[in-house]
């Protein structure tokens, strides 16, 4: 092949509608998504500024958010960088389960929405009522709900993945080193019910452990369950909440995880085999998983 006609082929790829120049590196994924400097770009602020692991976790880190620049409420922000394509995936059939509603929905279709994310789910209300939209590229999921003007909300959807795909700033890319990772959870494989158990997680790949924010779904993923904020400033027990108001009744540790490096988990209440996930969080919106299973007993 000619170098003039190769020179063309690879500057058509890189211009093409939706196109993700920065995947033309073989192995490279995204490595962090910088909040401050993609609320900065798009003129979004905080409501409240520390964020909080959200929904049923592994969706991302949610921002509550003030408005965004013309004044779209936007009434969260999730963002997510994930060590691979299949966990963003995941996020989206999450949503499709849970949030498949309003008169327009269109997921994966060409449609006004086809240039936004390399995969996206749009849900609206009609009009001008708000709805929610989720999309991903490569390794990075993005979910917001608002309410106001629809287009103005798409108009910041693509504004969004046209940083994350551009602004190195923003989303850096390169290969993670070591691959983020909760090497063990470090709780026992059996414990008696609503015993409060202290552990000593082990992660790698993730960075300072008082930076982190980590907590631990129940079984039936809607227990109230706690997390330790990145500062410490908070409880850092990871509490699993069994069924009954009372399981929580004695008093936990106050002490800072970065203090002696220990959690403490709360077993449920229910005796029999119970499937745990941990879910930790770095700044940078870097999210990763484990699950693992407690056999609770009398």
């Amino acid at each position: 092949m000619k170098p003039c006609v190769s020179i063309l082929l690879t500057l058509c790829a890189l211009l093409l509608p939706g196109g993700t120049p920065a995947l033309a590196d073989e192995g490279e994924v995204y490595t962090a998504l910088k909040q401050d400097v993609l609320f900065a770009r798009t003129g979004l602020r905080l409501w409240e500024k520390e964020p909080r692991i959200a929904g049923p976790g592994e969706t991302g880190m949610a921002y509550n958010m003030l408005a965004s620049a013309g004044g779209l409420r936007v009434h969260s922000l999730e963002l997510a960088v994930f060590t691979s394509r299949a966990p963003a995936e995941e996020v989206g059939k999450r949503m499709i389960h849970s949030m498949s509603m309003g008169e327009d929905v269109y997921v994966n279709q060409p449609g006004p929405y086809g240039d936004i994310g390399d995969e996206r789910h749009v849900w609206t209300g009609g009009g001008d009522g708000g709805g929610s939209l989720v999309f991903l590229r490569q390794n990075i999921s993005v979910v917001f709900s608002w309410s106001g003007e629809n287009a103005r909300a798409l108009a910041l959807a693509r504004r969004i993945d046209q940083l994350i795909r551009t602004d190195r700033e923003a989303a850096p890319r390169g290969a993670f080193a070591p691959t983020p990772e909760i090497v063990t959870a470090g709780v026992l494989e059996q414990a008696s019910k609503k015993a409060r158990i202290t552990i000593t997680p082990e992660f790698r790949g993730l960075g300072e452990r008082a930076d982190l924010r980590i907590t631990i779904l129940a079984p039936d993923r809607n227990s109230r369950v706690s997390e330790t904020t990145m500062e410490g400033r908070s409880p850092p027990d990871i509490v699993v909440r069994g069924p009954r108001a009372d399981s929580l009744s004695d008093t936990v540790r106050k002490r800072r995880p970065d203090e002696d490096g220990r959690f403490i988990v709360h077993i449920p209440d229910k005796v029999g085999p119970a499937k745990l996930t941990m879910i930790v969080a770095t700044p940078d919106n870097v999210i990763v998983t484990k699950e693992f299973t407690v056999n609770v007993t009398e």
